[in-house]
């Protein structure tokens, strides 16, 4: 993969990358100062569920992660996503396998999951909200998070990509597709015993730990829910009043290429335009990692620059759209009056890769999200509303706090499957990695919904008003109202939790062929 120096330090780069390989190297065991082996099942393969194994590998538990979608399905996805300055900051706490190359060609350092998503996207620089007709409404210079280099402001990266490279940096075998959950059977809170996960083929696993990452409809959470309140009826999701449609398209593909699709905006990696019950985003989001098994690591990085983009429209629960229809022609009328380059990024999209499906979040749960030694993390516990793009970032927090409570409580004690006392520290663990996540996992599910409110306003004294306000905020003012996301918030690995991966001897000098990360 390109290192770090290797990348253009500008906004933009329009450059074609050519076809990389990227070498993963086998994973050795590792152990931390606990008596046995913690022994964790994590329900889904989302990126929560991917970031929090490779969190707990780095901490010496066992973790094995069980997917109800196929693999094909599951690393895929449309649009992109922004790891922004929070999220790049745990991804740079977790090892990667793939070596970036030092000054010298024939050596290698260590890297991180941050590097690897670095060298396949690209950094968030500037950006803004702007209304439809393209002025800004609030405007996010390239410092507004602290930055300290060039990707410490956020990366964006493709579905896709980000899905291939979380599952390739595991080792072969940890997570098993095509297995949807049936049930799961706890020991009551304080006492020992296995927890037993049941999947609807018939197969039963003993674990010490299940992590619910499962998503928004996630089946860990409706049983927790059904036995707290002994409620038989599933639990009812918030309707946001939207629907969504996503996708990628190359840059060199919308009006007159991507230089021009750069001055359009300033030369912004971002932007998001606000109408009256309308909003149409995209984002720069690099080059694709494809999954290829001739390719040494099982990896191949090949294509040119993208964005993802992505559209909002107000409608009601029942909507749908007729069979058959042309959704990039609809997507056209609905925004044919919006500035550029708005309406030719629309028109350069192929209809058979759009993405469509209404957007549903929770109500902020407070602690505690569940009992005994089972837990929820990402949107399991609390789904909210896409308009920050926090959702992924809080479940990647969420993956190295979990991993920081539980191994710090795992050292020196016998297993729980055996022992009272060392379920009981396991289960206090949990609840106190629940009391810790839920405040600011809450303040910014709040904030989501308050800012998608206001983006989506569709009568025009509430539009001209929310331009207004917009408008004549301080930028200072602007900025401050997420300090506490970017800039308050520092990880780190608790003094030592952390027992770090071994990718395999001689690996970094001559990258080894295994295929890592196989289902």
């Amino acid at each position: 993969m390109r290192s770090l120096a290797q990348r253009p330090c500008g906004r933009v780069s329009t450059a074609r990358r050519g076809r990389v390989a990227i070498t993963v190297r086998a994973q050795a065991s590792s152990a931390n100062g606990s008596k046995w082996p913690l022994d964790v099942v994590v329900v889904g393969a989302g990126i929560g569920g991917l970031v929090t194994a490779s969190a707990l590998l780095e901490a010496g538990a066992r973790v094995r992660v069980y997917e109800a979608r196929s693999l094909e399905q599951a690393l895929d996805g449309p649009g992109g996503i922004l790891v922004q300055a929070n999220g790049e900051k745990v991804m740079r706490l977790l090892d990667s396998p793939w070596p970036t190359p030092s000054s010298s060609s024939s050596s290698f350092s260590a890297s991180s999951l941050s590097d690897a998503v670095y060298a396949v996207g690209g950094p968030v620089m500037s950006g803004g909200f702007r209304s439809d007709r393209g002025d800004y409404l609030y405007y996010a210079a390239v410092d507004s998070t602290g930055l300290k280099d060039l990707r410490s402001n956020g990366l964006g990266i493709s579905r896709r990509s980000l899905q291939n490279i979380l599952h390739a940096a595991l080792p072969a075998g940890t997570v098993t597709f095509g297995a949807p959950l049936k049930a799961f059977t706890a020991p009551p809170a304080g006492q020992a015993g296995a927890v037993k996960v049941e999947f609807e083929d018939g197969t039963v696993e003993s674990c010490d730990i299940l992590i619910g990452s499962d998503g928004v409809r996630s089946k860990v959470r409706a049983q927790v829910l059904r036995e707290a309140a002994g409620e038989a009826a599933p639990e009812k999701l918030r309707y946001s009043g939207t629907v969504c449609w996503r996708g990628r398209v190359p840059m060199s593909r919308v009006g007159k290429g991507a230089e021009w699709l750069s001055q359009q905006v300033n030369g912004d990696t971002w932007a998001e335009y606000w109408g009256a019950g309308l909003r149409f985003g995209f984002f720069q989001v690099g080059s694709e990692v494809a999954r290829d098994a001739s390719a040494p690591g099982g990896l191949r990085q090949e294509g040119e620059p993208q964005i993802a983009w992505y559209a909002f429209a107000n409608r009601p629960e029942d909507w749908s759209p007729e069979p058959g229809a042309d959704e990039v022609a609809r997507m056209a009328g609905m925004f044919k009056d919006f500035a550029a380059p708005v309406p030719q990024v629309i028109a350069a999209l192929d209809p058979a890769s759009v993405s469509y499906g209404r957007i549903y979040d929770q109500l902020p749960r407070p602690a505690p999200w569940a009992a005994g030694r089972v837990t929820l993390l990402g949107d399991a516990a609390h789904a909210m509303m896409p308009t920050l793009g926090q959702g992924g970032c809080m479940a990647i927090e969420d993956g190295l706090e979990l991993a920081n409570e539980l191994m710090a409580a795992a050292g020196g004690l016998e297993g729980p499957q055996a022992d009272a006392v060392a379920a009981a520290g396991l289960e206090a663990a949990l609840r106190r990695y629940e009391a810790s996540r839920a405040p600011r996992t809450g303040r910014v599910a709040d904030q989501s919904y308050q800012v998608a409110e206001l983006a989506m306003a569709d009568k025009p004294v509430s539009v001209w008003l929310r331009n207004t306000i917009y408008r004549l905020t301080p930028k200072w003012a602007g900025d401050k109202q997420f300090e506490y996301l970017y800039t308050d918030y520092v990880p780190a690995w608790k003094e030592g939790v952390r027992q770090g991966r071994q990718f395999g001897a001689g690996a970094a000098a001559a990258p080894a062929q295994q295929k890592v990360g196989a289902a």
